[in-house]
């Protein structure tokens, strides 16, 4: 585990997040991840950071607090419950968050589905300037992984824990590219891999993107002018950051207006310590007019039901069937990684950087471009092995973008 740890904390802090002299560091980790956060401070502080503070999540005391707390105390937290993290979103502070995931995917089964979705919506909309700036990539942040007991025995029930544990921390290194000598390095070249093929979907002024499978999907989604397919490197105030690790997408925002037709989820959704299966909604002029889920319908209402903007899609993601994570052929349960195996679209909240000029749009200006707002944003995934993408260009050409599940060699 030494190892991964030393390419895990190297990875997001000089690629991740990209701690710069002098800036304040907020670290979210998991009581089951102490040495990785650790070894992250301390390198933290060799580059020079000012300041960092971590805070711990623990999964047992997360269930406590659902199993005795009321709706009302969950969605009515006192005022510095949120202060903290805004305050790194402030324009005065040259703040960066780092989120280290290590929990257990289905913790929280038992829990109250109407308690989970009413405690995420108060959290999203109590947390509003640190998304709002987080989303427009005008504060760093970035997202990794650590292994955890009960994660790692979802994944491979049939081996033994402490077997189980080995192979989910071998696929996490793998995945994240962190189990060499030079994590950076390997991180800026995949950043541009993804970069070019981003500038190319750019250049080709599509109009619309139909996709198709034998799942039962088939959705037509209208792009807005002048978007921009991001992937790879995101940059704050002229300093390069990665945002997930892993990440094999190159993503866009569609117009919010424009999505007609029907859209199945191809894994199951993990979401606030449940799991939701069969997920499908329909969409006619950008909303959703029916959903239905296998399990964990309730949860699944709770997202959508959270504001107007959560009856639409906010962005659009392109992962090949073939990427080095879905060739693993194993399911995570961990969205982090799920969404980089699999095509995924997300209910909710667009990135105002996914439109030229977006970054500094007012609210107002980004909605009359087409540009989703709203206080969740939830990936899901839709990408199969038959999976057909077509786009139509704002000239009338129609190029196929996927075919069988992967990019067309035009794309690759």
């Amino acid at each position: 585990m030494k190892k991964l740890i030393k390419g895990l904390s190297q990875a997001v802090v000089y690629s991740g997040v990209n701690v710069q002299e002098g800036d304040e560091v907020y670290v979210i980790s998991s009581v089951y991840a102490t040495e990785l956060t650790h070894e992250v401070v301390k390198l933290c502080y060799e580059r020079g950071a000012k300041r960092v503070i971590v805070r711990y999540r623990d999964d047992e005391l997360t269930k406590l607090d659902y199993e005795h707390q009321t709706v009302d105390t969950l969605t009515h937290k006192p005022k510095y419950v949120y202060d903290e993290r805004n305050y790194f979103a402030r324009d005065d502070v040259h703040g960066c968050v780092i989120n280290i995931l290590c929990s257990d995917p289905n913790g929280l089964k038992d829990a109250d589905g109407e308690k989970i979705a009413a405690a995420h919506r108060a959290d999203m909309k109590g947390l509003t300037p640190y998304y709002d700036k987080a989303m427009a990539h005008k504060v760093k942040w970035s997202i990794i992984a650590y292994p955890h007991p009960e994660w790692a025995k979802l994944m491979f029930p049939d081996l033994k824990p402490k077997d189980a544990y080995k192979k989910l921390a071998k696929y996490i290194g793998k995945t994240t590219r962190v189990m060499n000598d030079n994590p950076q390095a390997a991180w800026k070249a995949h950043s541009a891999e993804l970069r070019t093929r981003s500038q190319k979907l750019k250049a080709l002024n599509i109009k619309e993107l139909h996709y198709m499978n034998k799942l039962g999907t088939d959705l037509r989604v209208g792009l807005p002018e002048g978007y921009i397919f991001g992937g790879g490197e995101d940059e704050c105030g002229g300093v390069t950051f990665n945002a997930n690790m892993p990440t094999e997408e190159v993503f866009s925002a569609p117009d919010c207006r424009n999505i007609n037709g029907v859209v199945k989820a191809s894994m199951p959704l993990c979401y606030g310590g449940k799991i939701i299966e069969g997920l499908s909604l329909t969409l006619k002029d950008g909303k959703i007019i029916d959903y239905t889920a296998d399990t964990n319908l309730d949860i699944l209402k709770g997202i959508i039901e959270t504001d107007e903007g959560s009856h639409s899609l906010g962005e659009i993601a392109l992962v090949p069937y073939d990427s080095p994570i879905s060739k693993l052929q194993t399911l995570f349960y961990e969205t982090l990684f799920d969404e980089n195996a699999s095509c995924h679209f997300a209910i909710g909240e667009a990135y105002p950087t996914c439109i030229e000029g977006g970054k500094d749009m007012s609210r107002k200006e980004l909605t009359e471009r087409g540009i989703n707002y709203s206080d969740v944003h939830v990936d899901f995934m839709v990408g199969t092995k038959d999976l057909n993408i077509t786009a139509t260009t704002r000239d009338g050409k129609t190029v196929p973008v996927f075919v069988n599940g992967n990019f067309t060699k035009d794309f690759e």
